[in-house]
C-alpha cells in the first residue's frame, strides 16, 4: 500500500490528446495528481502511466512509474517502448465489444448482399421483394475468442448464422470451436466469411495470407477489425482479383492513415474504414483504469494485466 493519493502521468503521440485525457482524469479523480509527459522535462515522480503508443523516453525519464495502463485493448504497439518487467494493464472491452460486434455484423450483411438489391431499387424507384438470405450458406469463422471476439461470435450466432470460433487455446461455446494449426484449417474450411479479432503477436502476425485465404470456401469475405499486420496485403489483393475473396471490409492497416497510393483505395472489392470499429469510450475507460489504479495503490491485485510472453 502506498501513502497519499495516486500520481499519474499521461503520454500519447499527440499533445492535444495527452492534454484531453489528462483533464478527463483530473475531472474524474480530483484528489489525484495528474501530469502530462513532455520529453526532456524533470521527473515528476509519477507512480502510474496512462498511455497510448508512448515515447520510449517516458520510462527512463520517469523511473518511479510502477505500472502502465494502456488506453486500448491491443498492446502490440507497446512492445518496443515498455521495460520487459513493467506491469502492463490493458482495457478489457470499455464499450468496444458492442461496437466491434456491430461492425462485424455490418460486414456480414455486406458479404451476403442482404440489402443491396433494395439500395439499387430505391435509386430506380422500383418496388420488388426478394427472398431472404439463406444464412446457412454463409458460415462465419471468428478468429480470436477473447472478450471482443466472443461478443462478435455470440451476436452473429444469435441471428442464425453458423459460427465457428478459433483461438490459441480451446474455448467452450454454443458453437463449434477449434484450436491449434489443424483446428485453424478445419475452422476456415467450414467458413465463407472470416472475421479477424485476434491479438497481434509473433504467432499471429501475417496469419491471414495466401494459404489461409485459400482454405476458405470460394467467394469468401474478409472482415479485419484487429490489426493490419495480421494480413498480408498483396495476398488479400490477389485473392480478390482471383475471386477467392468476393470482398473485404478492412478497418486496420499496417500503416495508418492508409497511404493515398495504397491499392486498397478504390479497389471495387474493398471497403476501407479509418480504424473506427472499436473506439475507446471515455467514461468506461476512466472508470476501468481508475478503479484498477486505486486497487494497486491499496496493495491489492487488479484485473487486466497483460501476459507479456503471450502479448495479451
Amino acid at each position: 500500500m502506498l501513502n497519499g493519493q495516486p500520481h499519474l502521468i499521461v503520454a500519447t503521440p499527440r499533445e492535444s490528446e495527452t492534454q484531453r485525457w489528462a483533464q478527463h482524469f483530473r475531472d474524474a479523480y480530483p484528489d489525484w495528481r495528474v501530469d502530462l509527459f513532455q520529453p526532456g522535462q524533470a521527473a515528476t515522480g509519477a507512480q502510474y502511466a496512462v498511455v497510448w503508443q508512448p515515447d520510449p523516453l517516458l520510462f527512463s525519464q520517469e523511473p518511479s512509474v510502477r505500472a502502465v495502463f494502456n488506453l486500448g485493448a491491443g498492446v502490440d504497439a507497446m512492445a518496443a517502448s515498455i521495460p520487459s518487467d513493467m506491469p502492463l494493464y490493458r482495457l478489457e472491452d470499455a464499450g468496444m465489444a458492442e461496437q466491434m460486434a456491430e461492425y462485424a455484423l455490418y460486414g456480414v450483411l455486406q458479404a451476403t448482399g442482404r440489402f443491396r438489391p433494395y439500395e439499387e431499387q430505391a435509386r430506380e424507384g422500383r418496388w420488388k421483394a426478394h427472398r431472404p438470405v439463406d444464412r446457412k450458406q454463409w458460415p462465419v469463422a471468428v478468429l480470436g475468442l477473447g472478450v471482443i471476439g466472443r461478443k462478435v461470435a455470440d451476436v452473429i450466432a444469435s441471428l442464425g448464422y453458423p459460427v465457428h470460433g478459433w483461438s490459441r487455446t480451446l474455448h467452450q461455446a454454443d458453437f463449434p470451436t477449434y484450436a491449434g494449426q489443424a483446428g485453424l484449417h478445419d475452422c476456415l474450411a467450414a467458413s465463407r466469411i472470416l472475421v479477424n479479432a485476434l491479438p497481434l503477436t509473433a504467432q499471429t502476425r501475417g496469419l491471414i495470407n495466401e494459404d489461409t485465404l485459400s482454405r476458405l470456401q470460394p467467394g469468401a469475405y474478409l472482415i479485419n477489425l484487429a490489426r493490419g499486420a495480421h494480413i498480408v496485403d498483396q495476398d488479400v489483393l490477389d485473392a480478390l482479383d482471383s475471386g477467392q475473396l468476393s470482398g473485404a471490409l478492412l478497418d486496420v492497416f499496417t500503416q495508418e492513415p492508409l497511404p493515398a497510393d495504397h491499392p486498397y483505395w478504390g479497389h471495387p472489392g474493398v471497403m476501407v474504414t479509418p480504424h473506427i470499429s472499436g473506439i475507446t469510450l471515455r467514461e468506461q475507460a476512466l472508470e476501468q483504469i481508475g478503479s484498477r489504479i486505486a486497487l494497486l495503490h491499496q496493495g491489492q491485485p487488479a484485473e487486466g494485466r497483460v501476459d507479456v510472453r503471450l502479448g495479451y
